[in-house]
């Protein structure tokens, strides 16, 4: 009987040995500016309280500037969440020659391909008023699509990304409404991410728009073989 218990024990810490090895559960809402020193940094990226979601502060990305943060050195499944302010500010179309690439934000992976979500002002036919959804390779866009998600009014919305298998990809915002165009690319992005990455676009000399993000919740565990 004794021999049964220890048994039962040992497999029971076992067991949440390996939960804690294969799972991570990472929350950040940004009220300790050393929590950067976690992040890739590129630009102005700051850490301030001229708008925030949850405590006092939030994080700043302005034009010109990128916060990448790596929850894990290879590839997992799961799903990750984030509050992001947006204050719509839109670049007048009259004013571009060519296209400009504006904020984007979503996943990226070992490999650094990126599932990404954001505004691309273009002289012509592409709405400022509109997200669209880019898939990269190497830093290359290799698929774009329209999102059906307009900019509105100023304020927070909370954007959830799911890539809990390799068969699984979406994105949603807000009252759970999708993310078009995202869940239908997935064999761009079937492997799993291990990152998450906020761009403040290009700095097109004019007013630019600025993100705000704060109280992140990731949610992963070890990824499986790609679909095929």
């Amino acid at each position: 009987m004794k021999g049964t218990m220890k048994s039962t024990v040992l497999a029971i810490m076992v067991l949440c040995f390996a939960s804690s090895v294969f799972a991570a559960k990472v929350t950040e809402g940004f009220e300790d500016k050393a929590s950067l020193k976690k992040w890739e940094l590129e630009g102005d990226v700051v850490i301030d309280g001229e708008q925030f979601h949850g405590g006092k502060t939030a994080l700043k990305v302005p034009a010109g500037a990128s916060a990448t943060f790596r929850f894990a050195p290879e590839n997992k499944f799961g799903t990750v969440s984030f509050w992001l302010y947006d204050s719509c500010v839109n670049v007048s179309q009259t004013s571009m020659k060519t296209v400009w690439n504006g904020p984007h934000f979503g996943l990226v992976n070992s490999d650094d391909d990126k599932a990404l979500i954001r505004i691309m002002w273009r002289a012509k036919n592409a709405p400022p008023s509109g997200f669209c959804t880019t898939f990269t390779a190497e830093n290359q866009m290799f698929t774009f699509g329209w999102a059906s998600i307009m900019r509105k009014t100023a304020g927070w919305s909370k954007w959830t990304f799911s890539f809990t298998d390799a068969k699984t990809l979406g994105a949603t915002v807000g009252d759970e409404k999708e993310v078009k165009s995202f869940s239908d690319k997935l064999e761009f992005f079937n492997k799993g991410a291990n990152g998450i990455v906020f761009n403040g676009g290009q700095d097109i000399k004019a007013k630019n728009e600025t993100f705000y993000y704060d109280d992140i919740e990731i949610d992963v565990n070890d990824a499986a073989p790609a679909a095929k």
